[in-house]
């Protein structure tokens, strides 16, 4: 469940700096939106994400 948890906090701040970076229209917060390093936080937070899910499936059905 923590994975799980962690995982959509970051998903979280990755669409929060998104939101900001729209509502500011800030250069600074475009750059750092469009990092790579942004992009591959989204990926790793969505493998936690599934990866939490399939845990929480697991103690469920066992």
């Amino acid at each position: 469940m923590t994975i799980l948890l962690i995982g959509a906090g970051i998903l979280g701040a990755v669409l929060g700096l998104f939101y900001l970076k729209d509502r500011l229209r800030n250069s600074t917060l475009a750059r750092i939106a469009y990092s790579d390093l942004v992009m591959r936080l989204t990926v790793i937070s969505t493998a936690m994400i599934v990866i939490g899910i399939l845990l929480v499936f697991g103690k469920l059905f066992s």
